[in-house]
C-alpha cells in the first residue's frame, strides 16, 4: 500500500485532493524550503508524490522577488526529488500538476504538440516537466504531467470565473480584457480530482492534458448574468492576449471512465442560487 504525499500545502487542489483521498499527507512548500528534514517520516516508506508546489497563483507576474520565485516554481521540486533519492525512499509515482500555458497560442493543444510558452510561468512549468521526466527516466519511477487547463471551484481565488463571482456578490467593478472574448477550456477542480485519483493508479501515461475539450468565451459568462439579469459591472481594456486555449482530451476519456464535466454554467447556478 503505497502513502500519497502532496506537496504544496496552500494549493487549492491540494486541500481539495487531501479530502478527497483521505489518508494523504499534504506538506507545505516553506516547511521545506525551511528543513528538508521535514521529509524524514518518508524514509522507509513507500510514496506516490504529487508535486503542486509553484509560485502562488495570485503572484505569478510578480517578479520582486525573483529567486523566490523561481525557487517556489521549481526549487523545491529539487529538494524533493534529492531528497527522496539521497534516502533510498521508495517512489511509486509522480503526478506533477503543469498547466495548459506551455502550449502557447494553440486553439486545441494536443500532447504532442510543440511546447511555445509565452511567459515566465510557462517556461518554468516546462523546466519541472524536464525535471520530473528525467529523474523518473534515471531512477525507473512511474510519472504523469498532469496539463491542467482552465480550472475553477473550491477555494479558487485565481480563475476569471470566481473574479466574476467575486465582482458579482460585493458589487465591486471587473476589468474585462478584449471584451472578454478569449476561449478558455475550463474544468472544475471536483473534475480535475476525480482524474488524479485514477491517475494515482494509472502507469505508462507520460503527458495527459485534463481538460473537458470545449472551450467557452469569457463573454459568454457574463452574458449568463446579464441574462439572468444580475447586474455584473465592467469595463473594458485591450491588450495581447492568449486568444484560444482548448484541450485535445482524447487521450484522457480514452484512459479515464469519465463521462461527464461539470459544466460552469451549472456551477454558477448553483453558487448564485438561482
Amino acid at each position: 500500500m503505497y502513502k500519497t504525499i502532496i506537496i504544496g500545502k496552500n494549493s487549492n487542489l491540494s486541500q481539495s485532493l487531501a479530502n478527497q483521498l483521505g489518508a494523504a499527507d499534504i506538506l507545505s512548500s516553506r516547511d521545506i524550503l525551511h528543513n528538508v528534514k521535514c521529509l524524514s517520516f518518508l524514509k522507509g516508506e513507500a510514496v506516490s508524490i504529487i508535486f503542486n508546489n509553484f509560485q502562488p497563483s495570485t503572484k505569478l507576474n510578480d517578479l520582486s522577488r525573483p529567486e523566490n520565485y523561481v525557487i517556489n516554481s521549481i526549487g523545491i521540486t529539487s529538494k524533493v526529488l534529492n531528497y527522496c533519492k539521497q534516502n533510498e525512499i521508495l517512489v511509486n509515482k509522480i503526478i506533477y500538476t503543469s498547466s495548459s500555458s506551455v502550449y502557447g497560442n494553440n486553439i486545441l493543444c494536443s500532447e504532442n504538440d510543440e511546447l511555445r510558452p509565452m511567459n515566465l510561468h510557462a517556461s518554468l512549468k516546462i523546466s519541472n516537466e524536464k525535471l520530473i521526466e528525467k529523474f523518473c527516466i534515471d531512477n525507473d519511477i512511474d510519472y504523469t504531467i498532469a496539463r491542467v487547463f482552465n480550472m475553477y471551484g473550491g477555494k479558487d481565488n485565481f480563475s476569471i470565473v470566481s473574479k466574476i463571482l467575486k465582482t458579482y456578490k460585493l458589487n465591486n467593478e471587473l476589468t474585462i480584457v478584449n471584451n472578454g472574448n478569449a476561449i478558455r477550456d475550463f474544468i472544475h477542480i471536483d473534475d480535475v480530482v476525480d482524474i488524479y485519483k485514477e491517475l494515482l493508479n494509472i502507469k505508462d501515461i507520460k503527458i495527459l492534458n485534463i481538460g473537458t475539450g470545449t472551450g467557452t468565451s469569457i463573454k459568454n459568462i457574463l452574458d449568463f448574468f446579464y441574462n439572468h439579469k444580475l447586474d455584473l459591472k465592467t469595463q473594458t481594456i485591450f491588450r495581447d492576449e492568449l486568444k484560444t486555449s482548448t484541450s485535445d482530451n482524447r487521450l484522457l476519456m480514452n484512459i479515464i471512465n469519465k463521462k461527464d464535466f461539470i459544466q460552469v454554467e451549472n456551477y454558477l447556478k448553483e453558487e448564485l442560487k438561482i
